[in-house]
C-alpha cells in the first residue's frame, strides 16, 4: 500500500503541472508535430517527383543515344564518348601525339574521365559546369549525362575550353575508373560474341556487377 501510494504521489507530481500548462505546451507540440508531418510528406513527394523525372530522363536519353551507348548506360551506368579534337585534354606533360584516338567516360554527377582506349591509360578527368545548370539544383542522373553527352558531341571544344582539367584521380578514384574500363572491356567482348552467336553465360552480369572473372 505504502508503495502504490507513493507511485500514485509521484505520477500526480509529474502530471498535475502538464495538466495545468496544458494551455502553453499544447500548441507548441502540436505545431511541431505539425511541422515534421509536413517535412516528411515533403520529402516523399520530392522522391516520387525525382523518380519519375528519372524514368522520363531515361525515356529521352534512350531517343537520344545509338543502341549500344543506351545499353552501356543502361547496364553499366555511364557513356563513354568519342573525341573529335585533334589532341586529347589532360594536364601539361600527359597529352598523346595529335590523332591517338582518345575517348571520355561521362558519369552522372561526376567529372568526364580521359583516356586511351587502345591501352587503358587515364590522361585526366574533365570538371565541366555546363551554363544554366545550378550546381544547388542538380538534375536527376540521367539527365546530367544527358545534358554532358549532347554538350559533348555537339562542342566538344567548348566543352573541354571551359572545363577545370586535373589529373586522373584528383576526384575520381583510379581504382574505381579501371574497373569500370574493365567492364566496359568485358561489356562489349560479351556483346560481340552474343552478336557471333557464342555465348558463355555469366560474364555480361559480371561486368554489369563490377566483378572481375573468377
Amino acid at each position: 500500500m505504502t508503495v502504490l501510494l507513493a507511485v500514485l504521489a509521484f505520477v500526480g507530481a509529474a502530471v498535475l503541472p502538464l495538466a495545468l500548462t496544458a494551455g502553453y505546451w499544447f500548441p507548441i507540440l502540436a505545431d511541431r508535430i505539425g511541422r515534421a508531418v509536413s517535412w516528411l510528406r515533403a520529402g516523399r513527394a520530392g522522391r516520387v517527383a525525382r523518380r519519375r523525372a528519372e524514368s522520363t530522363a531515361r525515356e529521352l536519353l534512350r531517343t537520344c543515344l545509338d543502341e549500344d551507348s543506351w545499353a552501356m548506360y543502361r547496364d553499366l551506368g555511364f557513356v563513354r564518348v568519342w573525341g573529335g579534337g585533334g589532341r586529347a585534354p589532360a594536364p601539361s606533360g600527359r597529352r598523346p601525339a595529335p590523332g591517338v584516338a582518345y575517348a571520355y567516360l561521362v558519369y552522372p554527377h561526376r567529372p568526364h574521365m580521359v583516356f586511351l582506349p587502345q591501352t587503358a591509360t587515364l590522361l585526366g578527368e574533365c570538371r565541366v559546369q555546363l551554363a544554366g545548370l545550378d550546381p544547388d539544383q542538380p538534375l536527376v542522373p540521367t539527365d546530367d549525362v544527358l545534358a554532358h553527352w549532347m554538350a559533348l558531341t555537339q562542342d566538344e571544344h567548348g566543352v573541354v575550353a571551359s572545363a577545370r582539367i586535373s589529373f586522373p584521380g584528383t576526384e575520381l578514384s583510379r581504382r574505381t575508373v579501371r574497373r569500370d574500363l574493365w567492364r566496359l572491356r568485358e561489356w562489349e567482348r560479351e556483346r560481340t560474341e552474343r552478336a557471333l552467336g557464342v555465348v558463355r553465360p555469366g560474364r555480361l552480369e559480371r561486368a554489369a556487377r563490377g566483378r572481375p572473372a573468377g
